[in-house]
């Protein structure tokens, strides 16, 4: 794996703890002040925080996810049609 790439992933990572720390001091203040505030923007707070821990883990899993060969053979398909189209563009 290159080291661009595993910087992306350790970063991922960190967001992804760090998402999760917010939903559990965010779960934390709805325990503790259930009877006092308004519980709405708590509970927004604590799912927009498992929300993106989910989606922060989705792009990890798609980034550590190795490509089949038939990905693979169809990314140099797609490669040669975009460059086939460029050039026509370009003589247009």
């Amino acid at each position: 794996m290159s080291k661009s790439k595993e910087n992306i992933l350790a970063q991922k990572e960190f967001l992804a703890a760090e998402a999760l720390k917010v939903a559990n001091e965010s779960l934390g203040f709805i325990q503790d002040a259930l009877p006092e505030c308004s519980v709405r923007d708590l509970v927004a707070i604590f799912n927009a925080a498992v929300k993106t821990h989910r989606d922060i883990v989705s792009d990890i899993v798609s980034l550590t996810a190795a490509e089949s060969k038939s990905e693979q053979d169809l990314a140099v398909e797609y490669g040669g049609k975009v460059d086939e189209l460029l050039k026509s563009l370009g003589n247009s």
